[in-house]
């Protein structure tokens, strides 16, 4: 059950009659509607934020998102099924026909009930909009045109909520308004959003926010976020207080174990630190490289492991050891972890690292110019030489003697293809491709594709392209699964020439997953870069023939090697009758040899032949020539007529069927066979041919001299046999046979009784079945029992007693061991039975896994520790950002009075540096300081040059960080405001 939430109860502030249009009502200054006082069950309330239930209601009103809504609540006695009317004031639309009525709604959760809207005339109610069950976790827009339901009086609006079936059925409305119709088009509303519609009337929730840092000066700078989520890192350190150093720390196979502090040794506080559990599994093997501002005055390093064996993962069933090296800002090593074995904890000792100060080098700064000199950071009026541009390929066609800088193409195209492995689509993840000020886009794959390309036209050349992977979950994903996810994606950047500029995530599983593509978040805020070359203005020497009118031109050929062959027109085939050896171009005009013989009396003469081939010919040859005739000669090539056609037959004068008209014997001879040739004769013989007079008659009979009925005489069986059959052939025997004909004395009288062995009077010494046999019934014969059979006469040990209890499978106490209900059953009810979690359900009997832990935090997002995981505001514990050189917290926050005071009245406190003056001021506010106050006093020094944080020579630029340079040989860095 949950808790009522306590409203602030407000008199209702009546309307009068409404006849000017647009009238709206938005709830703001917690101004209700009328509420209706008899015919409902309660009133509709006023809110802001979220309701006080889970699962249910909005978290905001749709005005603002943070203003005020009304609805209902459904706790407890509200449910179910109970109703809450209330009404707008009166309208009088007779002078302005063809309104509308809008509003939006709210209606989710899982026991949602009804919100029915009405016109009130007088006594009549006509519904004008029935709405039912959950809406999904969204404000809703209803548009109602009322001249359709025929409206002739003053009128109300009346809204009733009807609760559902549980708590979960919170009911809320905000911004009504009666007006002229209006167009709906849903879509985003807010520009800052990349999917900004201007023809948008109605904000459907569909802006993008993308949250990041907006700073372009920060370590951490997102150029597609367009809302600052506070986040912005800058390593820029006070170069006369602090110093860069670098900590590259190598996780061994249980990253969980390990965690850090960075200590400040002069003043024993941290500076930075990763606590225990912050890597994860998938840290595994993986480097971390922290760039952080420490103080000149000393710092030490401490490394902890909870399982207390260091870094040495492969001493306990890993594979791989880690290691942790911290270097100055010139990359000199300051310690080195001596050994990856150290137990719990480890500790650099104290560390007093050298400032680092841009040195100054003067030269010719500008690249235009021949005497530029890459390392200067100053310049000293030494560029005199302008570049002359041009090839300087001395191999290439268009070689410039004269120029003194290689002329490259500025722009060239590529392709950036992305994959899924899997071919389940991105889902909310995307990459962010940026090149300088003129390239900036996002790329996804959706679901059902493995591959796409896209064009990335004019990039430039010699300038960085850089990639973002935003690794981002849908509503419905863990982080497991869209880290699971981000295995199967990948992308390439590949040129028109097929050469490869990136390549990442082809290879997930590399490096313990390292190989994957890398989110943009902390602490490495991951950005893949290459720089395009798009070739230089050169053009290659191609050799070859130049002249137009030679067979071998080229056109592609820019230098003349004189390897040009003129045009000769002929037969070029060597094999033709006409081949002319001097040709270069065939004209088509080749004959084609055609050798033969020539003679015109041979059988094979061939007029067409040009070329005689006289030992081919062949002579005349007359005779038969169809190879069907019997006389066919097969040497024949001219046919006289003589043909004798084949006669098949039998050709031996001694055979059975001898043929005297057949020239060809077809192996159709049948011999004399002799025998007896009649057919009703006992010895027929059916291959006899010729009859000798041998012919005998049939005589019928069993010709079986084992058979009772055997007759010697017959040489013919009629199928008259019977066999003989012993048995005993007295019919009143038991085993009389009726079937047998010769005795064998083996009679057996009859004996009655019960012949089933298996009865309880079974009589073994019977042969005859009386029908007397008691079958056996076994089963439990004790009538106290669960399982009591009453007609069982054997007991068969099977007796089961009666057991009670809840017998229903689906109950929470179901007894599987019981056999009797005794109607005990109780349903499940399932929720959180954590007594300490936020969502404690003490009705519940089984925990479902969905117990909120209560996080107490700072939930203002613009306090610097804002905490996106609490759900407990502990709003003293925030901490307010000054946003001063000296970097957040450092020394003091915001909301600190004191330190708010001293940077009032003094900005070099919060604009340079934070010095003793500003201290002294400081414990002078909180009642610590005692005597004068010591002024602030600037020594005679001359500014002599000004350069950016990479020493580059510039102009002042107002709310830009730079480096001062001082005639005293001091250096400052400073921000100058507008």
């Amino acid at each position: 059950m949950k808790k009522i939430l306590l409203l602030l109860l407000l008199p209702f502030i009546g309307f009068g009659q409404i006849s000017n249009f647009p009238w709206t009502h938005d709830f703001e200054n917690f101004i209700e509607l009328e509420q209706d006082t008899m015919n409902d069950f309660g009133d509709w309330w006023l809110n802001q934020g979220p309701t006080s239930s889970n699962g249910t209601g909005p978290v905001g009103d749709h005005t603002t998102g943070s203003g005020v809504y009304s609805y209902i609540e459904s706790s407890t006695p509200n449910y179910p099924n109970h109703n809450f009317i209330q009404y707008t004031p009166e309208f009088d639309v007779s002078a302005t026909p063809g309104k509308v009525l809008s509003f939006w709604y709210h209606m989710f959760g899982g026991g949602m009930g009804d919100l029915e809207v009405f016109v009130v005339e007088d006594t009549a109610w006509t519904p004008i909009a029935f709405i039912s069950g959950p809406q999904a976790n969204l404000w809703k827009l209803a548009y109602i045109p009322l001249d359709s339901f025929n409206i002739t009086n003053d009128f109300k609006i009346a809204f009733e909520g009807v609760t559902g079936y549980s708590f979960t059925s919170d009911i809320a409305i905000d911004d009504i308004m009666i007006s002229d119709p209006y167009p709906v088009i849903f879509g985003c509303t807010d520009s800052i959003s990349p999917n900004y519609d201007p023809n948008a009337t109605i904000n459907n929730g569909s802006c993008v926010y993308i949250y990041g840092c907006l700073n372009p000066g920060a370590d951490n700078y997102n150029p597609f976020a367009n809302v600052d989520d506070g986040t912005c890192i800058i390593t820029d350190c006070d170069t006369l207080l602090e110093t860069l150093i670098t900590i590259v720390l190598t996780l061994d196979d249980y990253p969980g174990e390990t965690s850090w502090i960075l200590t400040d040794i002069s003043t024993g506080q941290p500076i930075d630190a990763v606590t225990q559990g912050s890597y994860t599994y998938a840290d595994a093997n993986k480097t971390f490289t922290y760039g952080i501002c420490v103080p000149l005055t000393g710092f030490e390093f401490i490394l902890n492991d909870s399982y207390g064996d260091g870094l040495a993962g492969s001493g306990t069933g890993g594979t791989n050891d880690g290691d942790c090296r911290i270097m100055d800002c010139d990359g000199d090593t300051l310690w080195q972890l001596p050994n990856p074995n150290f137990g719990n904890v480890t500790y650099s000792g104290a560390q007093w690292p050298v400032a680092c100060v841009p040195t100054v080098v003067f030269g010719c700064t500008n690249p235009n110019y021949i005497e530029y000199v890459d390392s200067a950071n100053v310049n000293d009026g030494s560029c005199l030489t302008l570049h002359t541009y041009g090839c300087t390929d001395p191999s290439a066609f268009n070689y410039d003697s004269t120029a003194t800088m290689n002329s490259i193409e500025a722009y060239c195209n590529y392709w950036l293809t992305l994959e899924d492995d899997a071919g389940d689509g991105w889902g909310a993840s995307y990459i962010g491709v940026v090149q300088g000020n003129h390239l900036q886009r996002t790329f996804r794959l959706g679901p059902g594709i493995f591959s796409q390309s896209f064009w990335l036209d004019s990039l430039t050349t010699d300038e960085e392209i850089q990639v973002y992977y935003f690794e981002i979950a849908t509503g419905q994903q863990s982080p497991a699964q869209v880290s699971f996810q981000t295995l199967h994606n990948s992308f390439t950047l590949v040129n028109d020439y097929g050469d490869t500029l990136m390549a990442e995530g082809t290879n997930p599983f590399y490096n313990n997953g390292q190989g994957a593509l890398q989110n943009f978040e902390a602490p490495e805020y991951m950005i893949y870069d290459a720089t395009p070359y798009c070739g230089d203005n050169c053009i290659e020497t191609v050799l070859g023939c130049t002249d137009s009118t030679a067979l071998n031109y080229a056109d592609s050929a820019n230098v003349d090697d004189g390897t040009c062959i003129p045009i000769i027109l002929g037969c070029m085939n060597s094999l033709a009758f006409n081949y002319d050896s001097l040709a270069t171009v065939d004209d088509s005009s080749c004959v084609t040899t055609i050798v033969g013989c020539m003679d015109s009396l041979a059988f094979n003469y061939n007029a067409l032949a040009n070329v005689n081939d006289s030992a081919s010919c062949v002579p005349v040859t007359l005779g038969c020539m169809d190879n069907t005739m019997f006389n066919y000669n097969s040497a024949a090539n001219v046919s006289d007529s003589s043909c004798i056609p084949f006669i098949y037959g039998c050709t031996s004068p001694i055979a059975f069927n001898y043929d005297s008209l057949a020239n060809t014997d077809d192996n159709s001879c049948i011999p004399v066979v002799l025998g007896c040739t009649d057919l009703t004769m006992w010895n027929y013989d059916a291959f006899a041919n010729t009859d000798d007079g041998s012919c005998i008659p049939f005589i019928y009979g069993c010709t079986d001299p084992t058979m009772w009925n055997y007759n010697q005489l017959a040489n013919t069986d009629n199928n008259s046999c019977i066999p003989f059959i012993y048995g005993c052939m007295d019919s009143t025997a038991f085993n009389y046979d009726p079937l047998a004909n010769t005795d064998n004395g083996g009679c057996v009288p009859v004996i009655l009784g019960c012949t089933n062995p298996l009865a309880l009077n079974y009589d073994p010494n019977a042969n005859t079945d009386d029908f007397s046999c008691i079958t056996a019934i076994y089963g439990c014969t004790d009538s106290t029992m669960f399982n009591y059979n009453p007609l069982a006469n054997v007991d068969n040990n099977s007796c089961i007693p009666f057991v009670y209890g809840c017998t229903d499978p689906a109950a929470f106490n179901y007894d599987p061991t019981a056999n009797t209900e005794d109607f005990s059953c109780i349903p499940y009810v399932y929720g959180c039975m954590d007594s300490l979690a936020l969502n404690f359900n003490p009705l519940a009997n089984t925990d479902n896994g969905s117990c909120i832990t209560i996080v107490v935090g700072c939930m203002d997002q613009a306090a610097y520790n804002f905490n996106a995981n609490a759900n407990i505001d502990d709003s003293l514990s925030c901490r307010y950002s000054a946003g001063c050189v000296t970097g957040d917290s450092i020394p003091y926050w915001l909301n600190d009075p004191c330190y708010a005071w001293v940077i009032d009245i003094d900005e070099y406190c919060c604009d340079n540096e934070w010095d003793t003056v500003c201290q002294a001021t400081y414990d002078y506010c909180d009642g610590t300081w005692s005597g004068p106050l010591p002024t602030r006093l600037q020594a005679e020094r001359k500014l002599v040059g000004v350069t950016d944080l990479l020493g580059k020579e510039t102009k002042i630029i107002k709310n830009k960080l730079l480096l001062f340079i001082y005639s005293d040989g001091s250096v400052i860095k400073q921000l100058i405001k507008k």
